[in-house]
């Protein structure tokens, strides 16, 4: 039988097999996703009063809906009479729910409609008190969040050192925002919600070797985009990679990584955007005055980050590029060795069709559960997932240890040190230390009952 002392006690150097166990994933479910924000959709999804949106937190399915007063807010999707599935349809526009089984009826959280109150109840039921399980939801930057746990931080503590990267590099209200396009996609994986959340954390240590192939594509594309408009890949014009740890070791674990800094970034990119045309063009360059203007007081600015994972299972990537859609990827758990990825697109609501179109293929291309990128990651993480509980191979822990002692050492050139300075430990684009911190953190929250 294993225990959280064995799946937790040596986390942040070696995480024990133990911790995808069986045993624990119920603990996880209270512990973990009883205790942190959620993303649970983009308030793009519901942008009229009434519009409504199924999602999950944990295991517990919710509704996020935007209420009569323009206010969104986050019930457990369940009949407070038998527990029946109050919404059954994945979006849609209801100024109350009605409950199939019995008709018991809810408008903004508050149950308002019980048939035969009076001659079966005698009038005797205090609907007051049987209103739908409402989370704490937030709004931010259109991103929605929700908890179930009132003593929680506020969704700012929570993400801390993160706002600061999701607000530059993610959300962009500057630049009008983000759009988020109608559905997403969904896929069940045989394997443990927490492995794909900490790869998306931070491992870009497995890049080189699990896509080797796509790499060799897309460099072969890259080059000829680049040598139509003359520039250069010389190895002196390569950018330089970071990989930050926001909160480190003081709070909730952000892992950001694919920082990346110089000029070959920017320079990619508008070869890309003559390639689509002059609007392209146009857009791209106003794009870029506007985030220089918002980055003007760092001398060393990050161009931006390219993939993420907000604790414990929201997931970014794409967003190092102006044409590369934004996945917002929520890796919701669906048993210990089970999860269902949902991924949504979500486009630069200001850039032009062409632009807008680009973005879309590239997410689709490279993300969908058959595209060029994911499952190369999916097939890893089944392969680990077949053997993580069998006889000897629970006793033997992975190895989290790359540059262990070092997770403090700030790799970036002395003359910046005294400049505007990155929220964040910033660390080596190689590095463990962000799976570190996602495994300290899940450990603090499966410590404290």
């Amino acid at each position: 039988m294993s225990t959280l002392a064995e799946a937790a006690g040596r986390t942040g150097v070696s995480v024990p097999p133990a911790a995808f166990s069986e045993d624990l994933y119920k603990q996880e479910l209270e512990r973990v996703f009883g205790r942190s924000w959620l993303f649970v959709g983009h308030e793009s999804l519901i942008p009229r009063n009434g519009d409504y949106l199924a999602s999950y937190m944990g295991e517990d399915p919710v509704i996020v809906q935007r209420d009569r007063t323009g206010r969104v807010r986050v019930y457990l999707n369940r009949c407070r009479h038998r527990g029946n599935l109050l919404c059954v349809h994945d979006r849609g526009h209801a100024p109350s729910f009605v409950c199939s089984y019995h008709a018991w009826t809810y408008t903004d959280g508050a149950l308002t409609g019980v048939p035969r109150l009076r001659e079966e109840y005698r009038g005797e039921i205090d609907r007051s008190k049987l209103g739908l399980v409402e989370a704490r939801a937030q709004v931010y930057g259109g991103l929605v969040f929700a908890n179930w746990d009132a003593g929680a931080p506020s969704l700012d503590d929570y993400l801390g050192d993160a706002r600061w990267w999701l607000e530059h590099f993610l959300l962009r209200e500057e630049l009008g925002g983000l759009e988020v396009l109608p559905g997403q996609q969904r896929y069940i994986v045989p394997v443990n919600w927490k492995l794909p959340a900490e790869n998306f954390g931070g491992d870009y240590y497995h890049f080189a070797a699990t896509h080797g192939s796509v790499v060799g594509a897309l460099a072969k594309s890259s080059d000829k985009r680049i040598a139509a408009t003359g520039a250069t890949t010389a190895k002196a014009d390569q950018p330089r990679y970071y990989c930050v740890s926001a909160n480190y070791d003081r709070g909730a674990a952000h892992g950001f990584y694919e920082v990346s800094v110089g000029d070959a970034p920017r320079r990619q990119e508008l070869a890309l955007a003559e390639q689509i045309g002059p609007e392209a063009v146009a857009w791209f360059h106003e794009r870029e005055r506007l985030l220089n203007e918002k980055l003007q007081a760092f001398r060393q600015r990050p161009y931006s980050f390219h993939v993420a994972n907000i604790f414990p299972n929201f997931s970014l990537i794409g967003v190092g590029s102006a044409f590369y859609g934004k996945g917002l990827i929520v890796h919701h758990p669906r048993g210990a060795n089970r999860t269902e990825a949902w991924v949504w697109c979500a486009i630069e609501k200001n850039a032009p069709p062409p632009v807008k179109k680009q973005q879309r293929f590239v997410l689709m291309q490279r993300q969908a559960a058959a595209g060029m990128v994911a499952p190369d990651d999916h097939e890893n993480f089944e392969r680990i997932s077949e053997t993580i509980d069998s006889g000897i191979a629970r006793r033997v822990p992975f190895h989290y240890e790359m540059a262990m002692g070092y997770d403090r050492e700030d790799p970036r050139p002395t003359k910046w040190i005294g400049e505007v300075d990155w929220p964040g430990q910033v660390t080596p684009q190689i590095s463990e230390v962000n799976q570190r911190d996602f495994y300290r953190h899940w450990k603090r929250l499966m410590e404290t009952a």
